[in-house]
This record gives structure tokens, C-alpha cells and sequence, in this order.
């Protein structure tokens, strides 16, 4: 009776296999950890960095010359972002702008460093301390289900989730292959915490699509319509740093909504951030 050859790999090949794939795994989580696209900084970003030296230094004796290199700062990293947007350089074009005292802006800026990187502790106590200038307090809308889910697995930053994801799924796949069925269990645990892995860097993807934030530049009217013409809103304009969620734009003029669901139209030059297109 003849019988199928044993297409299993011999002991010491099988054992070699398993060194290697643990080898790669761990590290493709290290490289992922240790090696950063920010390491290569910008000539902008050294430049930025310097104004921004130069600024606190003259804060105290010479206001309006720190201003001007605070803006510089903040020019310069836009210049950056636009090359490779990051928290990091968001963060740091935030800090910028507030010393400049250009706090709608540096609102904006905050926001969406904090969109990119939601567990970051520095960002949100920087971005608390901008809120605390806004002249009057407005509500702010309450983060997301996936904001708030976002700011605990972000600790672990999106880079290496993904790589660690790969790795575990691969590792899954191929680890019966080697051993067969005695690891089984061990292959569904890590096909189960590559896709657990794999879902969070997806829904990363889908809450930074959905992110829209736009600022209060300058003190506006929160209009009933599209127009000078139509009643205000509120009783008060809208101070500078009011957060707002854009909803439609028509030329000149954009419809927001206030934390607390309030809607009205101001004039696009009153804010800085996100808008949408017109007739949207």
C-alpha cells in the first residue's frame, strides 16, 4: 500500500524556521519603534527651531521682535508640514502661533496635532492652556466614540501597531505550517491580535478622514444666513478660539455648528482650519 510522503520539515530546519520568524517579528517591532521619519529633520524645521530660541530669549525685553520670530517659526514649519505632516510638527507650529498671539490658528493647530496623536499628554495640556485664553468661554463638542477609543490604543503610536500587525499575522500563518497542529492555539491567538491590531490602524484611518475643525480667527457674528443682512445668532459675536464643526460653504460665507449644536454662518476670512467646498 503505498503512502503519501511526510511533507513535514525536519526538526532542526523546523526549529531554525521558528528562530527566524520570532527574529523578524520582534524585529520589524523594533525598527518600527526606534526609527522615525522625523529624525531626518527639514532644513526648516532647524530653522524653525532657532526663531523660536531666538523669540523666548527676546520675549521679555522686546515683544514685537519675538512676535516676528514666533511667526517666522510658525511659517517655517508650515513649509515643513507640507513636505510630511506629523503631530510633532503641528505641536511645535501650535506652540509658534500661541506665542505670537495668534491663538485661532494656534486652536487649529492644536486640534489637529491632537487628531494625528490623541494620547499625547503634551498636546492636549498646551491645548488646554490655549483654551483658557479664549475671551469667553464656548462649549467645545465632546470627542468621538472612536476619538476617545483612539486615545487609548494611541499610545502605542500607529507605525508600530501596523508593523507588530504584520508580524503576527505572517507568524500566525506560518507557524502551523512548521510545527502543524500542536500550535494551533497559539496561530488563532496571534491571526487574532493581527486583525485586532490591524482594525485599530484602519479605524486611525477613518477618524483623521472624518476629522473637520474650524477656529474663530477673529471676532465674527454667528449670522441666521449666508449675509450681512440676516440676524445674528447669538446675542454676543464669537470670540477669537471658538471651535466650530464646518457644514456647508457658499461663496464668502460658511455654515458652522458650536459644541452644543448651535448652527449659523460667518464669513470663511473669520476662520482658520478646515472648510468645505461649496454647495456641499
Amino acid at each position: 500500500m503505498n503512502t503519501l510522503p511526510n511533507p513535514a520539515l525536519p526538526r532542526v530546519a523546523r526549529i531554525a524556521l521558528l528562530v527566524v520568524s520570532i527574529v523578524l517579528a520582534i524585529g520589524s517591532i523594533v525598527v518600527a519603534v526606534t526609527v522615525r521619519a522625523a529624525d531626518v529633520a527639514p532644513v526648516e524645521v532647524e530653522q524653525a527651531e532657532i526663531a523660536y530660541a531666538k523669540g523666548l530669549d527676546r520675549a521679555a525685553l522686546d515683544p514685537a521682535t519675538a512676535r516676528t520670530e514666533f511667526l517666522e517659526s510658525a511659517a517655517l514649519l508650515a513649509s515643513a508640514i507640507e513636505r510630511s505632516d506629523s503631530a510633532l510638527l503641528r505641536y511645535n507650529r501650535a506652540n509658534a502661533l500661541l506665542q505670537a498671539g495668534q491663538l485661532g490658528e494656534a486652536i487649529a493647530e492644536y486640534r489637529q496635532a491632537e487628531n494625528l496623536a490623541p494620547s499625547d499628554s503634551r498636546i492636549r495640556a498646551n491645548l488646554a492652556e490655549a483654551r483658557s485664553k479664549v475671551a469667553r468661554s464656548m462649549p467645545v463638542a465632546k470627542p468621538s466614540v472612536l476619538a476617545r477609543a483612539g486615545s487609548t490604543w494611541g499610545v502605542v503610536d500607529e507605525r508600530t501597531r501596523w508593523i507588530a500587525a504584520l508580524a503576527a499575522l505572517w507568524t500566525g500563518v506560518i507557524l502551523p505550517l512548521w510545527l502543524g497542529v500542536r500550535v494551533r492555539s497559539v496561530s488563532i491567538a496571534l491571526l487574532f491580535l493581527g486583525c485586532v491590531l490591524s482594525a485599530t490602524v484602519i479605524a486611525d484611518g477613518i477618524r483623521r478622514a472624518e476629522f473637520k475643525i474650524a477656529v474663530v480667527e477673529r471676532e465674527t457674528v454667528l449670522r441666521k444666513g449666508n449675509g450681512d443682512g440676516f440676524e445674528p445668532v447669538l446675542a454676543n459675536p464669537l470670540p477669537v478660539g471658538t471651535e466650530c464643526v464646518p457644514r456647508e460653504a457658499r461663496p464668502g460665507w460658511i455654515e458652522v455648528e458650536l459644541g452644543d449644536g448651535t448652527r449659523g454662518w460667518v464669513a470663511d476670512s473669520a476662520l482658520v482650519g478646515d472648510a468645505p467646498a461649496n454647495g456641499v
